[in-house]
């Protein structure tokens, strides 16, 4: 069977947030033991003095005469085709009269599928008209787990150095975060897209609190205030309009509650990705805020002139391994052709018993071919497949493992791709929805042959390669199904995979 896309969010042929301007077309310490790397699991940073840096910034202490001013809209301009062109939107809050910018991390890194070539930063005077580009940015501190980054404005439009003493922007006051109380008022701020070109606002009560390990009790903050796409990174106050919050998209707060989503797929099946298609979303949830407490030790180190990058820790693997039997229900080596999977040809790729392999390649960009075992539908499984990549797609190619397959629309897959990342998304109704957003792992990276593990009991899914645990997550869509093998692409073509010595466990 196919699929028009290789639908995972992995599909950025066009790109956007979720009702925001198209710009463009288009998951360790003991991996050393487990895959032979000695990659450490603790964070990396690097801290590098920045030349000719700016004097220390003295945080505002008076308010701009408009909230807004103190809004900018973050252009990402991305790596395409051998040209820079721009890509997506986030929001930030300017912190300091010389230049300093509060946003979140994932407005302005780089991405598994693009690379980040500059910021441009907007300004709004007038709330009228869309926030006007005035200046480019360097990123000065990032936080990847918490999603918070610092950039500073570093030249005009032109390149021009900007005159750090005389920039004078509009800085919003930070606020006490540890101060807000439930039923306090805030005002959030940022640029949506589904409000148009321009700047929006909306307001809420202090709805909560979420508590994240390793951030403590205050990781979040939830509000009643709506938070659309676009609106990442940007400005949330207090009643005293101090800043006090950053949209963010990390974190789950609840089914379907999400900040950010990007046109990925075919949903509309004309066999094009545009913005005629749905945005799916790609993480995070409504109504939460990081609190500036969290943000505090970048804006200080930034404000000295410090570039810090602190990176997610790759994902530590379990010691014990996970478990890959159980009551056999199904076992196959595919010597024989008629033994009850799916068979396909097209030019976009194929599925079929070969040598001794159920192989799948595809030939066409953003596009994925799979096939299911037809003979049974399966509850509670534990799947384990022996893979070979035979041809790479340059490297960037991906396979995986689907349980619980009722239709095209309806399942779940378990996949790693060849640069090393790896993902467990389910497909509801036709709409993608990632439940273990990419990771990624150094150790994963150009392995030519594994074995995969995709455990689906109950309500919990398990991605696992040479048994040990790399990705898991819990959902309770589907109950049963059959059982797939896929194959896909990105930009790339011509990726085979082998799968052989398939066999399937009730645990």
């Amino acid at each position: 069977m196919k699929k028009n896309n290789w639908l995972t969010c992995g599909i950025i042929v066009l790109i956007l947030f979720c009702g925001g301007s198209v710009f463009f077309l288009g998951g360790l310490g003991v991996l050393a033991a487990v895959f032979g790397d000695d990659t450490s699991a603790e964070n990396t940073s690097t801290t590098v003095p920045v030349a000719e840096a700016p004097t220390q910034s003295e945080l505002a202490t008076t308010h701009p005469e408009n909230l807004y001013e103190s809004v900018v809209q973050i252009i990402a301009l991305v790596d395409m085709d051998g040209g820079v062109v721009e890509g997506w939107t986030g929001s930030g809050s300017i912190i300091s009269p010389d230049g300093l910018i509060l946003t979140n991390a994932h407005v302005v890194l780089s991405d598994k599928f693009y690379d980040v070539n500059g910021l441009i930063v907007a300004l709004t005077t007038d709330p009228d008209y869309p926030a006007a580009p005035r200046y480019r940015a360097e990123v000065m501190q990032v936080n990847e787990a918490l999603d918070l980054a610092v950039i500073r404005i570093i030249t005009d439009l032109d390149g021009n150095p900007v005159d750090y003493a005389t920039l004078n922007l509009p800085a919003i006051p930070l606020g006490d975060s540890d101060a807000l109380e439930l039923g306090g008022d805030l005002t959030i701020l940022g640029y949506p897209g589904i409000g148009g070109a321009t700047i929006t606002l909306t307001s809420g009560k202090v709805g909560g609190f979420t508590t994240e390990s390793g951030v403590g009790q205050r990781a979040f903050i939830k509000t009643s205030a709506t938070i659309s796409g676009g609106n990442s990174g940007g400005l949330a106050v207090n009643q005293d309009e101090e800043l006090i919050g950053v949209p963010t998209q990390l974190g789950y707060g609840g089914d379907d509650q999400y900040v950010d989503c990007r046109v990925l797929a075919d949903t509309n099946r004309d066999g094009f990705v545009d913005d005629n298609d749905n945005c799916i979303p790609t993480g995070g949830f409504i109504n939460a805020l990081r609190p500036i407490k969290l943000a505090l030790p970048l804006i200080e180190a930034a404000a000295r002139g410090e570039i810090n990058f602190v990176s997610v820790p790759q994902p530590v693997v379990e010691t014990v391994p996970v478990q890959v039997g159980g009551t056999l229900l199904y076992q196959d080596d595919f010597s024989n052709p008629s033994s009850g999977w799916s068979e396909y040809s097209a030019d976009a790729g194929y599925t079929r018993y070969q040598d001794g392999q159920y192989l799948v390649e595809v030939n066409q960009p953003d596009y994925s071919v799979w096939g299911n075992y037809n003979n049974d539908t399966y509850t509670d499984t534990i799947i384990n497949v022996d893979v070979q990549v035979l041809q790479s797609a340059n490297g960037t190619g991906g396979f995986g493992v689907m349980c619980r397959y009722t239709d095209n629309e309806n399942y779940y897959q378990l996949e790693v791709d060849e640069d090393g990342y790896f993902i467990i998304y389910k497909y509801l109704n036709g709409e993608f929805i990632a439940l273990y957003d990419w990771n990624n792992l150094d150790a994963l990276k150009n392995r030519n042959t594994m074995t995969l593990t995709a455990s689906c009991i109950g309500n919990e899914l398990t991605l696992a390669v040479d048994n040990q645990v790399i990705a898991s997550v819990t959902d309770s869509s589907f109950s049963q199904g059959y059982i797939g093998l896929v194959g896909g692409t990105f930009d790339d073509v011509g990726i085979r995979v082998g799968f052989d010595n398939i066999t399937v466990y009730a645990p």
